[in-house]
Formats: C-alpha cells, structure tokens, sequence
C-alpha cells in the first residue's frame, strides 16, 4: 500500500485537496486509486482539465521503482491515514496527504515540538536571542521544529543539538537533498543525533521559491506554538507566523529595536497580538509546558487500558462531544464519562463542560 501511496505523492498535479478528495472518495485504498480510471477520479471530484496531465504523468512513474529508491535513502513513507501521522498536523485544513521522512519520526517529546524560526540574516542581537530561547525550550524538553534554512532556522537546529535535545527539520524541496547545501553536515548531525527530516516533496524536487510557504505550513502545523526571533516585515518567518495564528497555534516574537530593519517583523507581530517573550520560561509557561518531563512520563503509562488508548487518539484541542466520542469509539456514554475522569485526574483531558471534551 506505502509504495502507491509513494507514488500518487510523486504526482505534481495532485495538490493536498486533490488527493484529500480522491482518499476521501476511495476509503483510503491508494492502490484502488492508482488503478482507477480517468471516470472514477473525475467521479471523486478531480477536475477534467488536470486529468489528462495526471495521467500523463503516472504513466511515467514506475511503482516499484519509486518506491524502491525511497527504501535505499532510507526514506519511511508516512501517509495521513497511519495512526503515527502526528494528531496536531492532521487537524490543519490542507494536512499534506503524505510525507517523507528520514531518521526517527513521530517520537513522544514531538508532542511537545515548539518551532523556532527568523530572519536568513541575523544580527548579533538575533542570534543571540534564538540561542538563548532554543536554548531554554531544548533544555526543558521541547522538540525544537524549523525550516534547515540559513540563519535563524541553522542556529536553533544546531542549538537543540548541542543541548543534546531533538530537532526536526522541514524542507521546501525533495528529500533526497539537504538544502541550501551549506547546511548539508548540519542535516547529517540531525539525523546522526535522533533528529529527524522531513518533506512533502517528492524525491528530485527542486526548492523552488513557492514550495517555502507550503514547508511553512508544516512547521507550524506541527508545532504548539511558533517563536519568531527575528525579520524583516515580508519574511517567510512571518508567513509561518500567520499561519500558525490560522491554526490556532500560539505565536510568540522576540521585541527588537524600532530601528532594526529585522525586527520589524516580531514588532509587528506583537502589535498584532503575537505575546512578546525575553525568554524560553515566557513560551513553557504560556504554553503549560512545565515539568514536561514529568507530563511524558505520565502519557507513557497512562495509556495502560484499551478504552483510555481508544480515547487518545480521538481527542484533540477541538471539543469533542460525548456522543461523538461514543460512536467513533464504540463504547457506550457512561464508561467513556469513567474514563474520561480518571484521565482528567492524571492530567491528559480537560471537561469544558456540557459534556465536551478535551486532550490536555
């Protein structure tokens, strides 16, 4: 099933909203969807004027052979119907449908990933200020997400690395490449020390200008929150920073001088509503990430009975309802309100009341 999912991805014309509808359309069978016909897509919702060039181009792609280059980077094939797709990016509007992934992914401290991005430039101010907050957030446990992009993105990964905490980074081309090429030894040490790479691309993308802000969305997509260190007003770190605002994540910006040309990006995202940090503590605290070590400890145990494991994976930040719990779990109201409060007691599910629940 992984290698047709490998090479419906592999397809450029089938955007995330394309292969969500066709997944949608063919119950997840990405085998059944590479077989279909011209008919049965257009009947899943894909435009008849992309088909002809979809199906022209998947008669270019050998299956085997795709899927076969992936295994010898060592490249894992992580599709959006897997259980370990990570539970935050699944629930953003345009969740890429698969990614590609080299070295360990999904781990347990990724629960806690908090990305940290900036300006390609920095000054000696923003730099010292990624390192000190990536510093702090590293230290305290958190998974540190970013870009593998010159500047702020090199310094944080290199920063979780050197603080012996974990880092993933998201690249704008395909994964068979670390780019720019300068951070190519920084790529290998993520890798070398439990990181991990990730991409949407397919295997031979080029990093082109607009797949940046689709990396972007990952970023944030996967991350409780994003920290903007520095930037100019139309950085990409901005983009990241708005899309983060768009998903409901937590945006924290480092205030900088009125007269620096980089932090007219974090000003600005304060004047908006970003919180304004001058440390790690301002983002764990904001966040409830304190004594995170403690809470991992308890999500490793507590998911010891088959129902607390169902209720897991169906909680997230949006309320869930009881009954709705109830049919996607199959347990009936009553043992699910049970188990619901024994969990809430450990910390893992908040009650918003009338009878709407929570993943803490």
């Amino acid at each position: 099933m992984l290698k047709y999912f490998a090479a419906l991805n592999a397809l450029e014309k089938i955007t995330p909203l394309r292969f969500t509808r066709l997944l949608k359309f063919f119950h997840n069978d990405a085998e059944q969807i590479w077989k279909a016909t011209r008919h049965q897509w257009q009947e899943a919702g894909i435009e008849f004027k992309a088909l002809s060039e979809i199906f022209v181009a998947k008669e270019k792609i050998d299956v085997e052979a795709n899927f076969t280059k992936l295994q010898k980077l060592g490249v894992k094939v992580l599709p959006i119907s897997s259980e370990e797709y990570p539970k935050l990016l699944r629930e953003i509007y345009d969740a890429p449908p698969v990614l590609l992934i080299r070295g360990e992914f999904p781990q347990p401290v990724d629960e806690f990933a908090i990305a940290v991005v900036g300006s390609r430039i920095l000054s000696t101010y923003g730099r010292q200020a990624t390192i000190e907050i990536t510093r702090g957030l590293s230290q305290a446990g958190a998974c540190i997400v970013s870009g593998l992009a010159l500047g702020a993105d090199a310094v944080a990964h290199q920063t979780a690395l050197d603080c012996g905490g974990r880092t993933v980074a998201i690249l704008g081309n395909g994964i068979d490449t670390i780019y720019p090429p300068r951070n190519q030894k920084l790529g290998e040490d993520i890798l070398k020390k439990g990181g991990s790479i990730i991409s949407e691309f397919p295997i031979g993308t080029a990093p082109n200008a607009y797949n940046f802000p689709l990396r972007n969305r990952i970023i944030a997509g996967l991350s409780r929150g994003v920290v903007v260190s520095e930037g100019k007003e139309k950085s990409g770190s901005l983009i990241t920073a708005s899309l983060a605002n768009e998903f409901g994540r937590e945006v924290f910006a480092v205030p900088g001088s009125i007269f620096s040309e980089n932090s007219i990006g974090p000003n600005r995202l304060i004047q908006q509503g970003a919180k304004p940090i001058i440390s790690a503590a301002d983002v764990l605290e904001s966040l409830g990430f304190e004594n995170m070590e403690e809470k991992m400890k308890v999500r490793e145990v507590i998911a010891d009975t088959p129902e607390e494991a169902k209720l897991l994976k169906i909680l997230g930040k949006m309320p869930q309802n009881i009954d709705k719990i109830s049919r996607e779990s199959g347990l009936l109201a009553g043992e699910i309100s049970s188990v619901l409060s024994l969990m809430e007691m450990k910390g893992l599910a908040k009650n918003l009341g009338g009878m709407n629940w929570v993943r803490s």
